[in-house]
Parts: C-alpha cells; sequence; structure tokens
C-alpha cells in the first residue's frame, strides 16, 4: 500500500500535465489564432506584384508583415509615414488622411489588408479616407479571404484588373 500511496502524486501529476501539455502545443499553431498571417502572407505572394502598393486597413494590421516581412519588401506601404522602428511603435505612424489619399492615388494596383467582412470598420479620419478613396477611385479586382483576414486586389477606376 505504501508503494502505491508514492505513485499517486506522480500519476496526478501525469494526468494534469499531458492535457496542459497539450493544449500548450495547441496554442503553438495557426488554429489558435483568430486570424492566420501565414495564410495572409500567402494570399499577398500569390496576388501581389512587384511595385504594387499594400495598404493595411485598419493600420494595426501591419502586424500581419511582421511575420513575413521580406515578402513586403517588394510592395510600397502606401499610408506608412515613418516605420516601427523609426517611430519606436509596434505599427509604424501613418500619413494624414488627405496624403493618404495622395498616395493611393498615385498607385496603379493596391493590395488592401482587411479584417473579415463581419468586423466593425474602425471610425477614425484615416480608415475612413483609405475606404473612400477605395471606393470612390478604385475598381476591386478580386478578395481572397483567409482565417481573420480579407486581402483584396484594386485597380485604378480604367485602368482595368488585368
Amino acid at each position: 500500500a505504501a508503494k502505491v500511496r508514492g505513485w499517486v502524486p506522480w500519476v496526478v501529476a501525469a494526468a494534469l500535465l499531458v492535457p496542459a501539455g497539450v493544449w500548450s502545443a495547441w496554442l503553438r499553431t495557426p488554429e489558435s489564432r483568430r486570424d492566420d498571417v501565414l495564410a495572409v502572407a500567402a494570399a499577398v505572394r500569390e496576388e501581389g506584384r512587384p511595385g504594387d502598393a499594400v495598404l493595411f486597413m485598419p493600420s494595426r494590421r501591419r502586424e500581419w508583415l511582421l511575420s513575413s516581412p521580406q515578402l513586403y519588401g517588394g510592395l510600397r506601404d502606401v499610408a506608412l509615414a515613418a516605420s516601427p522602428a523609426a517611430s519606436h511603435t509596434l505599427h509604424g505612424t501613418e500619413l494624414p488622411p488627405e496624403r493618404v489619399r495622395q498616395a493611393l492615388l498615385s498607385s496603379p494596383r493596391v493590395l488592401a489588408l482587411m479584417d473579415p467582412a463581419d468586423q466593425p470598420l474602425d471610425p477614425y479620419p484615416a480608415e475612413a479616407e483609405k475606404r473612400d478613396t477605395l471606393t470612390a477611385d478604385f475598381d476591386r479586382c478580386s478578395v481572397t479571404e483567409v482565417r481573420g483576414a480579407r486581402v483584396a486586389v484594386y485597380a485604378r477606376r480604367g485602368g482595368g484588373c488585368g
């Protein structure tokens, strides 16, 4: 009986640690996140062309590029005024709304990295300007939906999506 009692704490510990280990491993998978940054990166790789503008909508989604910064190197972050490193922030700082509009209008093609369609829109002036400019001056060519995100390709109105 003493031998059995000596093993009880170890059996209890093992019974508690196995589910914790499984949970810990699951937390490290893409499925544990609300969004899949690797799927976003894959969609950008598929849809983007060198020189395209990339637009994060909302700006906090710039975090998506942190997992694959080399992928975004050939794209122009059209709304960015100061990089995260230069601004000492996680997401960088963006241009004021009127300059975002000018930057977008200088771009023939834009990859917009957006929240899922069921998410509320950010009410900030710069975010509204991004949406308004894309709606007024661009045609939406395609939308790729991945878990927690959408990657939309826009072309300047009259420029064609081809």
